[in-house]
Order: structure tokens, then sequence, then C-alpha cells
């Protein structure tokens, strides 16, 4: 599964396809260069829009940045995130809610492996910027999936030795690095992580290690 391209982000034939272009580009430009080494031009340059469009939307990098930021969690809650009922069936012993939560993640970081850099990028050297990420959009899910995944431990559907906080890291670890890590990949193993059917065995795998059939 191909990952939105530089020639992918064409004009746009609306406000809203234009907003969305410019902020999956500063996705994909935050997460190459850092904010610091960001530019409005450069984010431009991958949208065939003006700078000056984009300053009319946005005013500054900061609230570009910001705009960003919402676009991308907005994006991962609707496609990937439990939602109340699902975090009850999957306490209720549900195991597949899990197994499909776990395909639906491998798909997100395929489609967007910006998600996985641009928070790396964030916690390099750390800034308000990422305490101010962690606090509106981070802690609160994690908090969630800690406690899911403590219940499914007490229910002996996931391994009681796990450590939680590191169970949880190495789960989003899992399905996103590959993809993140895309490049090195290729040139280490000749191995395209974006074809379907690179997709469809990460997906089998991450779910056979997590939850044995």
């Amino acid at each position: 599964m191909k990952s939105p391209s530089h020639s992918a982000l064409r004009k746009p034939k609306s406000p809203a396809q234009a907003r969305a272009a410019i902020l999956q580009a500063s996705l994909e430009e935050f997460a190459h260069r850092g904010f610091e080494g960001a530019t409005v031009r450069d984010i431009a340059a991958r949208t065939d829009l003006s700078h000056g469009m984009i300053r009319y939307h946005f005013e500054t990098k900061e609230k570009l940045w910001l705009a960003a930021v919402e676009f991308l969690f907005e994006r991962i809650n609707r496609e990937v995130s439990l939602d109340d009922e699902e975090r009850l069936r999957l306490e209720s012993g549900e195991l597949d809610v899990f197994r499909n939560y776990l395909r639906r993640y491998v798909i997100y970081c395929a489609k967007h492996p910006e998600h996985a850099r641009f928070m790396m990028q964030e916690s390099l050297t750390p800034t308000p910027r990422l305490a101010q990420v962690v606090e509106r959009f981070v802690r609160d899910n994690h908090i969630a999936t800690l406690r899911t995944l403590r219940r499914l431990q007490t229910d002996g559907l996931l391994s009681a030795t796990f450590h939680p906080e590191s169970l949880l890291y190495i789960i989003a670890g899992a399905c996103q690095n590959m993809f993140a890590l895309a490049e090195e990949a290729r040139l280490a193993l000749d191995y395209d992580v974006t074809t379907d059917e690179a997709l469809e065995a990460h997906i089998s795998t991450v779910i056979e290690l997590f939850c044995p059939s």
C-alpha cells in the first residue's frame, strides 16, 4: 500500500481538499525536517499551492504545525482507535476485537508512515510543543490502552509476564517501525514494504505475535 507521494498532492479542487493537502504536506515536511528545519515554502512546494495561499489559511508556521497535529490525531482516532463499544467487547473477552484493532493499526501505519516519523522528530529534542501533543492527544489514549491491556492480562488473554507500559510501546513499534524505516528495509533487504503482499504479511505477523491462533 503506497503512502501519499509528493506528486500525488496536486492542486485540490475545493477549499477542504486544499486544507487537507496542506496539512498532509506539513506533516511530511515536519516529519522529515523537524519543526525548526521545515519551511512554509517547502510545504507549499509539496502541494503545488503558493506560499501566500498557505499563509492566508494558517498565518504562521506555529499555527500550521498545530493544525497539522490536530489533523494527525483526528485521523488516527477515526481510522484506528477503539470506540467505547469495542473496548467493552474487548474487556469482555472478545479477542477478535483486538485482532481487528491490530489490523487497522498496521494498515494505518502503512498508509501514514509520517505519523511515527513526526512523533520521533518531536521526541528527539523535547519542547513545549511535545508536551502540548502529549497533554492534548496522547496521555488519555495511552491510559485507556493500558487499562485495556491490564484487563486482558487479568483475564488470561495476554501473558501476565509482559510489563504493560513496555507492551504498549512494543505493540506500537511492531505496527509502525517497518513502514517508518521503509528505505532501510529496501537498502538492507531489497524488501519493498509498500506492496500489498508486504502489508498482508506484516498484518498476519503482528496479529500472530500478540494474539496467537
